[in-house]
């Protein structure tokens, strides 16, 4: 795993471009990028994303913001992105031999809903979140199904291929060293099933279009600002690509499967996301199979990223997707 201060030492220098005077700059987070929260002499702040290299494209990055921009301009709560002097969206910094996409954008004081979930104190402001996040999550799908991009965005696809085909975007999971051969084969003929039925499905505007990809509780985040307490922002929009706005939902409410209070916490997310936009019978009947997609799609992604940590759950988590799999047998 990559050393966030020996990175840091080598990509500080590019805070010229946006001619900050840095007072503090500290580690946020670790995943697919490298997030470190900054504060400037005059209190402002901001978060320092340092981008994995081989993840995206430069065009892909700035088709990011291309489709973030749109958002904001709708209204969507969402942190702006901060352009150098030169008003340039990311700055290429040589880092360990190699070239690394650097960009700015606003950091917003508050809470993760992850963090509200963990004290598992105030159920009524959870569940009260969960329909914020519902209502916010169909506004996004609606503007999708509107929405032109220009004609050099690009951005990668969580469809059938890109979940299942020779190389997925996230890794062809039923080929990860923690599946064995007899799970190997159960995941390889539910997978047969789970495409007919997105086939069916298929992928037409009304159904498929550009989501957000990661909405699990820890991008969903309530401010803690006195003039906008409780409001919710949208964060971290890498994974943001073409797919299911059903994927969206399921995302959503897959950290809460293991809770008892599950039905009710699904509830709250739909009838949120109900206030803006019907979900067809059959459409809401698919939600399981999106549920099981997610962890399908986690067994590859944790696989192809060992450094961070996460390969003492991968076992447990192979193991409850299977039995989910036999759900989903021709």
């Amino acid at each position: 795993m990559d050393d966030p201060l020996l990175i840091l030492d080598q990509v500080v220098g590019c805070l010229d471009k946006w001619a900050l005077s840095v007072a503090d700059i500290s580690l946020a987070s670790q995943s697919e990028n490298i997030v470190y929260r900054l504060t400037t002499t005059q209190s402002a702040k901001y978060a320092l994303r340092v981008h994995r290299p081989g993840y995206h494209t430069f065009a892909e990055l700035v088709s990011e913001h291309e489709w973030t921009n749109a958002l904001i301009d709708t209204g969507f709560p969402l942190p702006n992105a901060i352009p150098t002097i030169d008003g340039e969206l990311y700055v290429p910094v040589n880092v360990d031999g190699g070239v690394r996409f650097v960009g700015l954008v606003e950091w917003l004081d508050g809470n993760s809903l992850q963090a509200l979930t963990e004290e598992n104190e105030n159920l009524e402001l959870l569940y009260a979140s969960l329909e914020q996040a519902g209502e916010l999550m169909a506004k996004l799908h609606n503007h999708s199904r509107q929405w032109q991009p220009s004609e050099s965005f690009s951005r990668h696809k969580f469809d059938i291929d890109g979940f299942f085909g020779g190389a997925p975007f996230w890794g062809r999971y039923w080929d990860s060293s923690f599946v064995d051969e007899a799970q190997q084969q159960l995941l390889l003929k539910s997978q047969k099933q789970l495409i007919q039925t997105l086939g069916r499905l298929g992928n037409t505007p009304e159904v498929f279009g550009m989501i957000h990809a990661d909405l699990h509780h820890g991008n969903l985040f309530l401010s803690t600002d006195k003039q906008s307490k409780n409001r919710m922002y949208l964060i971290d929009f890498d994974d943001a690509g073409f797919g299911w706005y059903l994927y969206d939902i399921a995302v959503a409410l897959y950290e809460y499967q293991g809770r008892e209070d599950f039905s009710q916490l699904s509830a709250a997310l739909l009838q949120g996301y109900e206030r803006v936009k019907l979900l067809a019978d059959d459409h809401r009947a698919l939600i399981p199979m999106f549920l099981h997609i997610r962890s399908l799609a986690l067994i590859g992604w944790i696989t192809a990223r060992p450094e961070l940590g996460y390969a003492e759950s991968l076992k447990t988590l192979v193991d409850h997707s299977c039995e989910q799999a036999t759900h989903f047998l021709p």
